[in-house]
């Protein structure tokens, strides 16, 4: 951990790492000290590595790692409420509503579902919604435009965290609302 700690990566929520997103001199390094500060392909790996160990316990059930890893999904998004809503963004600099999902199943999965909030409902299994559980993605349709337009994780208890718009960033909001129950769409399951 300490390694990794040095090479810009903290402990997020309880098990899942995050880099660091405070460096601000520049994607090249001009000095071997510098360079020194990125992780590593091989780190990266490590981490991928320590990642999929945590989550998937080779003595327990396909449903508890399922739940494992749903709740990771769910402590790695809750940790990017109040970051702020950017149209485009994928990044902790700034989210849209699928940049948000696409950077936390990638982070906390390793699986890119793609950053087009159209073609992301393809790339789990379908889930009905009496079966939610946390750590789905569920869509909602007709919000700024017709068709599927925007996209959040499931948290349970009938809450998702999402990248809402500009006024409110990365926040939760409830399935119930009249606004998001009216335009629920699907949802689908990762793992």
């Amino acid at each position: 951990m300490r390694t990794l700690t040095r090479r810009g990566f903290v402990a997020g929520a309880l098990t899942v790492l995050s880099p660091l997103a405070t460096r601000t001199s520049g994607l090249a390094a001009n000095t071997k000290e510098e360079a020194s500060d990125f992780p590593s392909a091989a780190d990266l790996d490590s981490v991928q590595q320590d990642l999929a160990a945590v989550l998937i316990d080779a003595n327990s059930t396909p449903e508890a790692s399922s739940a494992t890893a749903g709740q990771a999904i769910v402590d790695f998004a809750l940790s990017y409420v109040g970051y702020p809503y950017v149209a485009g963004g994928n990044s902790p600099y700034g989210f849209d509503c699928s940049g948000f999902t696409q950077f936390v199943i990638l982070n906390v999965l390793g699986i890119d579902i793609g950053h087009a909030v159209e073609g992301q409902p393809y790339t789990g299994a379908w889930v009905e919604g009496d079966a939610w559980q946390p750590g789905d993605v569920i869509f909602f349709q007709n919000t700024y435009r017709a068709g599927i337009s925007h996209a959040a994780i499931y948290i349970g208890d009938y809450q998702f965290v999402h990248a809402e718009n500009e006024s409110t960033g990365v926040t939760v909001s409830s399935i119930w609302s009249d606004y998001y129950l009216s335009r629920y769409w699907g949802a689908i399951r990762l793992v």
